[in-house]
């Protein structure tokens, strides 16, 4: 199983949310489910998605 870790292009030392495995977008809110079902949401965009590396990156909306 692949598990991602989120961070925000604003803050990419800090991870956003961890063992991530999935992703709902709905208009510019991004809500990510953890392995435990455990929901971090935020607004914006996803910047980049490396399945490799297990990243996403999300530029979040100023606001």
């Amino acid at each position: 199983m692949c598990l991602s870790t989120v961070y925000k292009s604003g803050d990419p030392n800090t991870a956003f949310a961890e063992y991530v495995t999935g992703a709902k977008v709905d208009g510019d809110k991004i809500t990510f489910t953890d392995i435990t079902g455990n929901k971090a949401t935020c607004q914006g965009a996803i910047a980049s998605i490396d399945l490799v590396g297990n990243v996403i990156v999300v530029d979040e909306l100023a606001g």
